[in-house]
């Protein structure tokens, strides 16, 4: 419960409702990209708190890619259906309700885990050393 709302849980029929949950990879095309930017019907894996499906119907996603390119970013997949990597360096955020998708598989808890501890990091403070007091553009 958040600020006195209830908050849906995981049910087999959420995922016949369209909504997918943190740990579930679907199968989506974001086409257009442009640049890096991964293009294409392929393989992404839902990161974030049910909190922001629930609110907003968008979720927070990572591509997840065949590529050999050994990066500390890239995790390969594990336990699952799916082969690749996920593309930690590569996170968007989708309108799940506005493109067609398909459920693919639900990965372990321990990955899972494991991608939102290296997610966290992404997002902690850069270290004093590596700032600047001043930015210039």
């Amino acid at each position: 419960m958040v600020n006195g709302v209830p908050l849906r849980t995981r049910t087999e029929t959420h995922r016949v409702e369209g909504s997918p949950l943190q740990g579930d990879i679907i199968k989506i095309n974001l086409d257009p990209k442009k640049g890096h930017e991964q293009a294409g019907y392929r393989p992404y894996i839902c990161l974030s708190n049910k909190i922001i499906s629930d609110y907003a119907n968008i979720a927070i996603f990572a591509p997840i890619s065949n590529t050999d390119r050994k990066y500390p970013l890239y995790i390969p997949l594990q336990k699952t259906k799916t082969i690749g990597s996920v593309l930690l360096d590569q996170l968007v955020t989708i309108d799940y309700n506005a493109r067609p998708f398909k459920f693919v598989e639900t990965i372990p808890s321990a990955l899972l885990r494991h991608l939102l501890s290296i997610t966290t990091m992404i997002f902690q403070k850069n270290e004093a050393e590596y700032m600047t007091e001043e930015r210039t553009g």
